[in-house]
């Protein structure tokens, strides 16, 4: 496969996992904004997701202050920000449509179709009242693209990139929202533990339509940070976790290397990285530093990135 052309898929499905965690952060700060709080607390979630998107610099560049309905606009419609939905969704099609003979008719018809949902949306006055039926919309488009690439597509190079990118993307948000949650939004370190504490952990589950998942997997018992650790970043079947993704990530490497009859180990960071993961428990990530561990993570994922783009699309490896 042309490196261009495996770029084009990979980037693909890394705009549309974007666009659908941009929309989960909006659910999990629109949802805590919904529990009585201090103003400093409504404000902290908003800005919040400006810090975990990486952006909160350049939104202030351009509103100077922070405030609700403004963030709202600027993470779904805003062309000034480069990671706004909007500017996702384009990019994907834009992408997908340079390389339509390498994806089926089902899965480019799905993109095509979002595209032109979402831009609907922006022909109207944008109101905050609309969030919960925005964010629906782009999960629901999301996971339909998905299951049509799962579906439809032949499972050879192609489809290696296209799932690389969704869990590449996938990694790099879980690990920033767990982030956000353990380190912005919590009020106070007096509060971990309590029923403030779980109930935002709750929230975020929820966000990550991962709460019936984590009832499944740990009965009825109460919802608490430790578990929560233990599922969103140890679990070997929650398709949200780190682990999940790094272990994909892992396999689909492998496939490309056989597919391309490859020598060399390429890439040892993500097995280093796979075989940490396997080793580690919940005690272990909390002696090291849940921040520190998460911040090290996604330098990691960041490194393994660097690897393909310069093995697979700029070709210096």
């Amino acid at each position: 496969m042309l490196s261009r052309t495996a770029e084009n898929l990979y980037w693909t499905a890394r705009y549309l996992e974007r666009a659908d965690s941009i929309v989960r952060l909006l659910e999990v700060a629109y949802r805590i904004s919904l529990i009585p709080n201090t103003k400093e607390g409504y404000d902290n979630e908003w800005e919040s997701i400006l810090s975990t998107s990486g952006i909160k610099n350049e939104y202030l560049s351009i509103y100077k202050e922070i405030k609700k309905e403004k963030i709202e606009f600027f993470l779904l419609f805003d062309d000034r920000n480069s990671s706004s939905v909007k500017n996702c969704i384009t990019n994907a099609r834009e992408n997908i449509k340079m390389v339509r003979t390498a994806v089926t008719l089902e899965v480019w018809n799905a993109v095509n179709s979002f595209f032109y949902s979402y831009f609907d949306l922006t022909k109207k006055k944008y109101y905050t009242k609309d969030l919960p039926e925005i964010i629906d919309l782009v999960k629901r488009n999301v996971n339909l693209i998905k299951g049509t690439i799962i579906n439809t597509q032949l499972l050879n190079d192609g489809f290696d990139f296209l799932i690389l990118g969704n869990y590449f993307e996938r990694a790099d948000f879980t690990a920033r929202i767990i982030n956000v949650k353990y380190f912005i939004l919590l009020p106070s370190t007096s509060l971990i533990g309590t029923q403030i504490d779980n109930f935002q952990w709750s929230l975020m589950l929820r966000s990550v339509s991962s709460y019936r998942a984590f009832k499944w997997a740990y009965g009825n018992s109460e919802i608490d940070y430790i578990k929560i650790i233990d599922f969103l970043i140890l679990n070997n079947k929650c398709p949200r976790s780190l682990f999940f993704s790094v272990e994909k990530i892992s396999y689909h490497l492998k496939s490309l290397k056989k597919h391309y009859k490859e020598n060399k180990n390429f890439p040892s960071k993500i097995e280093n990285l796979f075989r940490r993961l396997k080793k580690l428990t919940v005690n272990d990530i909390l002696d090291e530093g849940l921040h520190e561990f998460l911040t090290t993570f996604i330098e990691d994922i960041s490194a393994v990135y660097s690897d393909l783009e310069n093995k697979y699309f700029l070709g210096s490896k």
